[in-house]
């Protein structure tokens, strides 16, 4: 919390993007030291403005080459690459002068050879399902895995009224769509 807003910075886990590119997650509605609705928009605009970051490939935009949007990822300006430098020299006191963890630097260019092999080009492709509510999006092996898991451990003793106890093939459903989610999202 800094100045009465907070920023949620999730780091992107797109395979070839770049480990500094963030996207900021949806907010939900928080209200400064004045009791105001804090405005994001006019947030990221002052912060545009004052070049802590632009849209990556932002210039392109005006040709009518262009389609689609910057994927999430964004260039720092002179203040963004010093408070990104101020955050990175704080992690590394801390963990690696504290905490005695060790720091590395990798390369953020993967070969496809190496993607390749990893199973990644023919079989990367998560399957996702959105919330309605929250509007997050969820991957779909993970949802039904916890769903499942969730009524097998609820279902099997059925000691509460509110949920009976599951039958045999019920739980032997359950477990053979568990199976087929296991096996049909490895990478193995």
């Amino acid at each position: 919390m800094a100045h009465g807003f907070h920023l949620d910075l999730v780091q992107t886990d797109k395979v070839l993007a770049s480990p500094n590119a963030i996207h900021v997650s949806a907010m939900v509605p928080t209200t400064i030291p004045k009791g105001e609705t804090f405005d994001r928009s006019l947030f990221e605009s002052l912060m545009k403005r004052r070049f802590f970051f632009t849209e990556s490939f932002e210039i392109y935009r005006v040709s009518a080459n262009f389609n689609g949007d910057n994927c999430g990822l964004y260039d720092y300006g002179p203040p963004g690459c010093a408070l990104q430098a101020n955050i990175a020299d704080l992690w590394r006191k801390h963990s690696v002068m504290e905490e005695n963890m060790l720091e590395l630097d990798f390369t953020v260019i993967t070969p496809e050879r190496v993607l390749g092999t990893s199973g990644h080009v023919d079989k990367f492709a998560d399957w996702m399902c959105k919330d309605p509510v929250k509007g997050e999006y969820l991957r779909a092996d993970h949802l039904i895995k916890s769903v499942l898991e969730s009524r097998l451990t609820r279902g099997v003793d059925g000691s509460s009224k509110d949920l009976p106890k599951l039958d045999e093939s019920i739980i032997g459903e359950y477990n053979d769509i568990l199976a087929k989610v296991t096996s049909h999202f490895s990478l193995d």
